[in-house]
C-alpha cells in the first residue's frame, strides 16, 4: 500500500483539503483505481505514518469512506476495504439503470452545445488513452457530463456513489481493457441519441450498455465465488 505515491497524484487543491478529508481523499482514490483491493485491511498506524499525519484524521476518513459504502469494520480486523458479492453488484446496477436512464432522458433536451462538445471531448480522449485507470476516469466523467446534473445535486451524488462501489472492480480484475472497444462504441452511440435530442433512444442504449456491463463484471464475480468457495472447502476436507 503505497499511499504516499497516491498522494502525489493527487491535484495541489485537493491536497490542501482539511487533514481528515485529505487522507480520505487518498484513500478513495486508492480503492477506486483498485489499487488497495476489497478485504485488503487499513491499518490506521500504516496509513498515519505513510501519510505523516496523527490517527484521529485517518479514523474520521475511515469513518467517511465506511458511510460511502468503500469501507467496513470487522470484527478482529478492524477497517478493510468493501467487499461486493455478484448479488450485490446486480443490485446496485439494477439502482444504476432506474436513476441513470432517468436522468439521462432528462437530459437530452437540456443539455447545451458546449456540454455536448465536452462530452465528445472525453470520448476522444478516451479513445486515444492507453490505461485502465485513466480511461476508467474518462469513462465516469462521460457518464457524469451526459447526465447533466448540475441542478439536481442529490440525484449526482447517489449516482456518482455507485459508480464509486463499482468502478473499481473493473480496474482490479483488469476488465478495464478487455471490453472498452465495446464501450466506446456504446458510448458514441449514447452520444449521437443526445445529439438528436432523443432522449428515449438514450435511455433504451443506456440501459443496455448497463445490464451488458452488469453481466460482465457479475460473471468475473461469479468466478472468484466459486474459487473461493472451492479454496474454504479443500482447506475444512484437509
Amino acid at each position: 500500500m503505497e499511499l504516499d505515491q497516491v498522494l502525489e497524484r493527487l491535484e495541489r487543491p485537493r491536497r490542501r483539503q482539511p487533514t481528515h478529508e485529505m487522507v480520505a481523499s487518498v484513500l478513495r482514490e486508492a480503492i477506486i483505481t483498485g489499487h488497495l483491493r476489497a478485504n485488503e485491511p487499513l491499518p490506521q498506524d500504516e496509513i498515519a505514518a505513510q501519510l505523516r499525519v496523527s490517527h484521529i484524521p485517518v479514523r474520521e476518513a475511515l469513518r467517511q469512506l465506511e458511510s460511502e459504502g468503500l469501507v467496513t469494520y470487522q470484527p478482529n480486523r478492524g477497517a478493510t476495504v468493501s467487499a461486493l458479492t455478484s448479488e450485490e453488484i446486480r443490485e446496485i446496477y439494477e439502482i444504476r439503470v432506474i436513476l441513470e436512464t432517468a436522468a439521462i432522458r432528462r437530459a437530452a433536451t437540456r443539455l447545451t452545445p458546449l456540454q455536448l462538445a465536452g462530452a465528445k471531448a472525453l470520448l476522444d480522449h478516451a479513445e486515444r488513452t492507453h490505461g485502465g485507470a485513466q480511461w476508467g476516469a474518462l469513462d465516469v466523467e462521460f457518464h457524469e457530463a451526459i447526465y447533466g446534473l448540475d441542478d439536481r445535486p442529490r440525484l449526482q451524488e447517489l449516482i456518482t456513489g455507485l459508480l464509486r462501489r463499482v468502478d473499481r472492480y473493473w480496474l482490479s480484475h483488469g476488465l478495464m481493457l478487455k471490453h472498452r472497444e465495446t464501450f466506446d462504441r456504446e458510448h458514441r452511440g449514447l452520444l449521437e441519441a443526445l445529439e438528436r435530442r432523443d432522449g428515449d433512444a438514450a435511455a433504451a442504449l443506456l440501459e443496455r450498455h448497463l445490464i451488458g456491463a452488469a453481466g460482465h463484471l457479475i460473471h468475473e464475480v461469479k468466478g472468484l465465488e466459486a474459487i473461493a468457495t472451492g479454496t474454504a472447502a479443500s482447506r475444512s476436507i484437509g
